[in-house]
């Protein structure tokens, strides 16, 4: 479209991008990238101001669904940690139970490696939880700042309809 000059309607761009008709619904930040050009090619200033909205918008939420998806495996990586955690206690457990509480065997040198291991466990999932917490964090501020942009997105309409 920039190139020629002459805006196209959402069919012609995914005719001549070769994709499926409905890429571009799926694709909000490319439907709203689509809608800035023609805009500016309309000229049309509030047109491409609310298109600038849209794929900032669009853009917010491609980038919290990524934020999500980390969570997700941050969530499920502590998981983990956890588990190996509470597998190596048990074994820790087992192994004075067998061994008798007082006495010293060959399995020292065992549990000396367990517990590096338990430390180890305990630092990755100290680790994924401070991640987690910075991810919420950062999808916090997307949020405020998704809602600044649709209260200013929304101001200017109510101000242009005014005599």
């Amino acid at each position: 479209m920039r190139k020629s000059c002459q805006a196209f309607t959402d069919a012609e761009i995914t005719r001549h991008a070769a994709v499926n008709p409905q890429y571009l619904q799926r694709h909000r930040d490319l439907k709203a990238e689509a809608e800035t050009v023609r805009a500016h090619l309309a000229r049309d200033v509030p047109r491409a101001a609310a298109a600038a909205t849209a794929r900032k918008e669009a853009a917010l939420e491609v980038e919290n669904r990524m934020l999500l998806e980390q969570n997700a495996v941050l969530r499920r990586t502590l998981d983990e940690v956890q588990a190996e955690l509470r597998t190596l206690r048990g074994r820790e457990l087992g192994g004075r139970t067998r061994d008798g509480l007082n006495s010293r065997s060959l399995r020292d040198t065992e549990m000396e490696e367990l517990r590096k291991q338990r430390d180890a466990a305990l630092a990755a999932g100290r680790q994924a939880e401070t991640s987690m917490q910075t991810l919420r964090n950062v999808n916090q501020r997307l949020m405020v700042e998704n809602s600044r942009l649709l209260s200013t997105a929304v101001a200017p309409d109510t101000t242009r309809n005014a005599p």
